[in-house]
């Protein structure tokens, strides 16, 4: 694993990083002073203290061709900023941050950098010509938007292309994803073959990306089925099916509305739109259920309410199910108007998502961010230890270095790291273990607090934690369920049970010391 250099999410700002993330960062402060000036080792440190400075989390979003990423990407970004269709800047990494005005920086291979204006309103423009280079050329794009970092929206997204073969991802998407703390993948027709892309995913970026920090997200239930009726049940089902035979590589599927939710979280939709709908509305509801048939049919609709514009302008914010949505809404609002109707087509399935991102990857923001810079400085540290005319100074702050990394893996929340290959091999079927064991496993690995991690519940907003006696005796009943396990019939099944059972031990110590 390499370090990647770049600042994708800004100039570094001190916020609240987190325990892990400030402890990672003293090492790295300790070790500097002591290593020569330029060397490899410190150009790495320079950027895991970069990294840990910044004040949220990187998310990638990643899937198929043409999945529906980009405009997730818009809903999560609140804006239209990420280029969506088939066109060619759909095929660019591309970073979103917020910053002192609408521009793009377009960063080649050659390692040049330089400045081009955003398109009206902010973000990638749909002709690539406009950003000097050809795609060949350019390494990554950072879309900057006036108005600073949404404190709403506490992390930075990365846009990665689509893996149009099973074979996976090219070199620049791959540095990107090894850029990223977490991964949303996108499927709109959940598939064989996202199983086999995940696995690519996985293997690709060594073994980084499982059910610790991976949600699945169906992004286009409207089209589930033949498209016609509530799509809701059906969607509700696929995504319970997949999120069992994902198992270990995710954590879980949402279902989305995907063009829904992007407009219902953007700044388009307008009183103008408001009233467009409000109009269709007074249609016989049967005429517009034929109409609503596919966009072409309620494009070429010529007897409704709309004229060709108009028709035009809903379908392109609400997709055919989304019309049908808002006209469902418009007789049950208190008062007329877009903020209000805006407020029902947040039914896009889009708030359970946010609640996904803020329970999965927010919460475990500091150990995310954390076991990723650990990774770097040990892979560093090691390599530069491998050179004989290392000065002594150099070498013993190395070392001191590389014994303050392992010291702080064994944090109960960064020794869940070391479950990611359990989460793996149970995906990929190498890991058996009946359905008690495997839930305890993904607690275990993908829990965010200790409560979490050992399946009790959370205490109330504003009342005190669970005694730490109870979960002292909780942990160490779990420890001696993975103890009975670790002399199982495999060798994969003994080392996880191992590794679990180590991490159990380590809660019940932390229980039993807690006043």
């Amino acid at each position: 694993m390499t370090a990647h250099l770049t600042d994708p999410a800004g100039p570094a700002a001190v916020g609240s990083a987190g325990e892990l993330c400030g402890r990672a960062d003293a090492l790295c402060r300790a070790a500097a002073p002591h290593l020569p000036p330029g060397a490899p080792v410190a150009a790495v440190l320079a950027a895991v203290r970069l990294r840990l400075a910044e004040p949220g989390l990187r998310i990638a979003v990643g899937g198929r061709m043409n999945a529906g990423k980009s405009t997730l990407v818009n809903a999560l970004l609140g804006r239209r900023l990420a280029a969506t269709g088939a066109t060619e800047c759909t095929t660019l990494v591309a970073w979103f941050r917020g910053g002192v005005q609408n521009r793009l920086e377009v960063r080649r291979t050659d390692g040049r950098r330089y400045h081009v204006p955003g398109r009206p309103g902010g973000g990638i423009p749909h002709d690539l010509t406009l950003l000097g280079s050809t795609r060949e050329e350019i390494e990554e794009v950072v879309v900057e938007t006036a108005g600073g970092r949404d404190p709403h929206r506490p992390w930075t997204l990365v846009d990665t292309p689509g893996m149009d073969t099973l074979s996976g991802l090219d070199g620049i998407a791959l540095r990107a994803l090894g850029a990223a703390d977490a991964l949303l993948y996108v499927m709109p027709h959940p598939g064989a073959g996202d199983a086999e892309a995940l696995e690519a995913l996985r293997r690709q970026a060594d073994d980084r990306m499982t059910a610790l920090n991976v949600v699945g997200v169906l992004s286009r239930i409207d089209e589930l089925g033949d498209g016609t009726g509530d799509p809701w049940p059906r969607a509700r089902r696929v995504a319970a099916t997949y999120t069992a035979r994902l198992t270990g590589l995710l954590s879980g599927v949402v279902p989305v509305v995907g063009l829904l939710a992007q407009t219902a979280l953007g700044e388009e939709f307008t009183e103008a739109d408001a009233a467009l709908l409000g109009r269709l509305a007074t249609a016989p509801r049967a005429d517009l259920d034929q109409a609503l048939y596919s966009p072409q049919e309620f494009l070429r609709w010529p007897d409704g309410p709309l004229d060709a514009p108009g028709r035009a302008r809903v379908l392109d914010l609400l997709g055919c199910h989304g019309i049908g949505a808002a006209v469902d809404a418009v007789p049950t609002l208190a008062a007329p108007g877009a903020r209000p109707l805006l407020a029902a087509l947040r039914a896009s399935g889009v708030d359970a998502l946010l609640d996904e991102i803020r329970e999965r990857f927010v919460a475990a923001a500091d150990r995310l961010r954390a076991a990723a810079a650990l990774g770097l400085v040990d892979e560093a540290a090691r390599t530069a230890l491998g050179d004989e005319a290392l000065a002594p100074a150099a070498r013993r702050a190395l070392d001191d270095l590389r014994a303050g990394v392992v010291a702080l893996r064994r944090h109960p929340l960064l020794r869940q790291t070391e479950l990611a290959p359990a989460l793996a091999d149970l995906a990929a079927g190498r890991l058996r273990l009946s359905a008690p064991d495997t839930e305890a496993l993904l607690r275990l690995a993908t829990g965010t607090t200790t409560a979490a991690c050992l399946g009790l519940p959370e205490p109330a907003p504003g009342t005190t934690a669970a005694p730490s006696a109870h979960a002292a005796r909780t942990a160490a009943d779990a420890a001696a369920r993975w103890r009975q396990l670790e002399p199982g019939p495999s060798r994969v099944l003994q080392r996880h049970a191992r590794t679990a059972r180590e991490l159990c031990e380590e809660l019940y110590f932390r229980a039993a010391a807690a006043p």
